[in-house]
């Protein structure tokens, strides 16, 4: 709040002529990093006819940013100032002086209208996707989101502050747009995991032994999330590159990191459905969620079998019938959930 009421007192004291150079230097760096400049380019090549009446002969005229820049550059303002110790003096004496005056005018408010925006906190949005159905989420800063089945991410309408922070429940591919003063933060259960800008994998589903963060591009940080009470011990925190993964694991509050092929990251996007080495209960809880039946293991001898294998939009039936065959197990689908049972392994 500290950094509006600088620039709203800016605006104030350019108002009322008693704006420094340093002062008027800030509020024109200010334009160029806020965004107001593309908002001021528009609103000026809209009102250029009007804008030539007030000091731009029309042999200046140029493309929309060359007289965008050419107007309010630092270059232009130096030169001014070196001849005017005043700014009233300066706004005389230079030929564009109306035209700047009229764009602080709109960029003022411009940016009361924002700072009004800002006042008001931001309405959470929730997005579900059902069992056995995908989609693709935006995020406002332009993040894309693809969300697997049975899974929820949960964001404000826009993203404001220090980070750009979402809940995830379930597993979601992330392609995060760059913002290297703005981290992006995921945060899934008792796991938040920071990047800047890349593209990453996270399965983070109710009932599965683990969450599970796999890197495409990029560096991704993954921490454990310590209660307010704990602030002061230091926190658990794996770096992870590209083609790794970390999985942890909540019961024993335990990371273990491993090299994971590129091309195997996030396979689900693809309609494939890939069991790497994975027990048969997270087979299964990962077979409830793309198909959205409830898989009951009548062994509990069962949850400790290994399972390999690739299915690409294999209907449940064929994707049992490749587990009866290599793990021995029975099965039977009815309306609403799988029996799964069989010897078991130890």
């Amino acid at each position: 709040m500290e950094r509006e009421k600088d620039i709203k007192r800016l605006f104030q004291k350019f108002k009322d002529n008693s704006i420094t150079r340093d002062e008027y230097q800030v509020l024109m760096d200010w334009i160029g990093t806020s965004g107001a400049d593309s908002k001021l380019r528009k609103w000026m090549d809209e009102h250029w006819e009007e804008l030539k009446k007030n000091g731009i002969s029309p042999e200046r005229e140029s493309e929309p940013s060359q007289r965008f820049s050419r107007l309010v550059t630092r270059k232009e303002i130096r030169r001014a100032s070196q001849r005017n110790r005043r700014w009233g003096a300066m706004y005389r004496h230079m030929a564009v002086a109306a035209v700047i005056v009229v764009l602080l005018g709109v960029a003022s408010l411009w940016y009361f209208d924002v700072l009004k925006e800002a006042e008001t906190p931001p309405v959470l949005i929730t997005q579900s996707i059902a069992p056995g159905k995908k989609a693709t989420i935006v995020l406002p800063d332009g993040t894309q989101v693809r969300l697997n089945s049975n899974s929820e991410i949960t964001f404000p309408e826009r993203f404001e502050g220090a980070t750009r922070e979402v809940s995830l429940r379930g597993e979601a591919f992330f392609e995060v747009t760059k913002d290297k003063t703005h981290p992006f933060i995921i945060k899934t259960g008792a796991l938040e995991t920071r990047v800047l800008g890349t593209s990453f994998n996270i399965m983070a589903y109710e009932g599965r032994e683990g969450v599970e963060v796999s890197v495409a591009t990029g560096k991704v940080s993954v921490k454990r999330r310590l209660p307010e009470t704990l602030d002061g011990q230091r926190q658990q925190e794996v770096l992870l590159y590209p083609s790794e993964q970390v999985v942890y694991h909540p019961g024993s509050e335990e990371f273990v990191k491993s090299s994971i092929p590129a091309d195997s990251i996030a396979l689900w996007k693809d309609g494939i459905l890939s069991f790497n080495r994975v027990s048969l209960e997270d087979a299964a809880v990962i077979l409830e969620h793309w198909y959205g039946k409830k898989v009951i293991l009548k062994n509990p001898a069962l949850k400790h079998c290994i399972i390999r294998g690739k299915h690409k939009n294999e209907s449940l039936a064929n994707v049992l019938h490749s587990m009866q065959y290599a793990l021995g197990i029975r099965y039977e689908i009815r309306e609403d959930e799988v029996i799964i049972d069989g010897k078991g392994c130890q």
